[in-house]
């Protein structure tokens, strides 16, 4: 049966990859890689490996989701190691799920080898914890924007939740918004608050 590792590649330090990631990509023979995976983890794949990019940034898709749908069926082939690598995590933010179950439903096996999320990497790498014992007791994550750019749906009043840290991913272009939106449902304006690019 054809099969397709869908590893997280994580924030973009090969230092962080699981041994699992490490050892696939380095006998990986095709590689299909996003925007956000670093340089370092590429280095890791070797030199004769096809690699195909597909990364997609706001407004500019170099492929549409179900052009990579349909290239990760055709490379997917019995007995060669296929690489679907995103940044992050591929199940957080990063639409993992959606290449599995198209895949799945066409007889391909999928192996999720999970990485670190761009919340933990990145909170970490700053000294900010996600949760601390008084402060924060939980955490949500919700994506920025929505499919389609259509405005954002989420329920305000449940996300302004003082004890709870809200990651918000791929939010630059509705920040004004997003932090808007917060206030008027709640939220204190002196609440700590941090905005990471390139994490």
């Amino acid at each position: 049966m054809p099969k397709v590792y869908l590893i997280g590649a994580g924030p973009g330090d090969p230092d962080l990859l699981t041994v699992k990631a490490v050892r696939l990509l380095q006998t990986a023979e095709a590689v299909i890689y996003d925007r956000l995976v670093g340089d370092g983890v590429l280095d890791l794949v070797p030199p004769g490996a096809a690699r195909v990019y597909v990364g997609k940034e706001p407004g500019k898709h170099h492929l549409r989701q179900d052009e990579i749908n349909a290239l990760l069926y055709r490379a997917a082939r019995p007995g060669r190691i296929v690489v679907r690598l995103k940044g992050g995590d591929p199940f957080v933010c990063g639409r993992g799920s959606e290449e599995a179950i198209y895949r799945c439903e066409r007889g391909v096996a999928v192996e999720i080898v999970p990485g670190i999320t761009a919340a933990s990497g990145c909170c970490s790498a700053i000294g900010v914890p996600l949760t601390h014992r008084g402060y924060a007791t939980g955490f949500r994550i919700i994506t920025g924007h929505c499919r389609a750019d259509q405005p954002l749906d989420y329920d305000w009043g449940c996300l302004a939740d003082p004890k709870t840290t809200l990651v918000v991913y791929m939010g630059a272009a509705n920040l004004d918004e997003i932090a808007h939106q917060l206030m008027v449902h709640g939220l204190d304006a002196s609440t700590p608050a941090a905005a990471i690019a390139n994490g």
